[in-house]
């Protein structure tokens, strides 16, 4: 009888667990608003070891593009692995490695369509503790949802020159 119960228990609990993961696995980011929202957040930190960067790879499918504006005249294109290790080094630099970095959104424009996303941000960008300005840029993001999950498929970004203004929003409506 005590193995009968033992064993009844084992299959509930497991039961219980495999529900749980699953029920995670669908409400993980419900809108592609909130999965930018969040890759904002997880990048923004104190030092390279307080960022969860598997959480961050979990937010890309594997074949992503991120190209990145490195330089006044020069992009580079990555692999979300490649964005990733960027980070990672650019949390090396002294100041932020003493400091940490953050990015916020100032603005957000999206549009979904069925299991197809595109959201425009305007973001600001600083080393903690730096007395510089921030840098302002846009990225543009391009985002499917796959069994129920919305994730990154591609990455583009610009940096906004300092004084100068973004152009006025264009109409999302096609």
């Amino acid at each position: 009888m005590k193995k009968l119960l033992l064993l009844c228990c084992i299959v509930f609990l497991n039961a219980g667990l495999i529900n749980g993961q699953e029920h995670e696995k669908c409400s993980w980011y419900k809108t592609p608003e909130e999965l930018i929202r969040d890759i904002y957040s997880a990048v923004s930190a104190k030092n390279s070891e307080s960022v969860d960067w598997t959480k961050v790879r979990s937010m890309f499918i594997d074949e992503a593009v991120v190209i990145l504006r490195t330089s006044k005249s020069e992009t580079k294109q990555f692999t979300a692995d490649g964005f990733i290790q960027d980070f990672k080094d650019f949390y090396q630099y002294p100041a932020v490695k003493a400091n940490g970095f953050v990015e916020r959104i100032l603005s957000m424009k999206s549009m979904v369509y069925i299991d197809i996303a595109f959201i425009a941000t305007v973001y600001s960008a600083a080393i903690v503790g730096i007395e510089r300005p921030p840098t302002h840029g846009v990225d543009l993001w391009l985002l499917r949802k796959k069994d129920g999950l919305w994730k990154i498929v591609s990455a583009v970004n610009e940096v906004i020159p300092a004084g100068q203004e973004l152009p006025d929003e264009p109409e999302w409506k096609f």
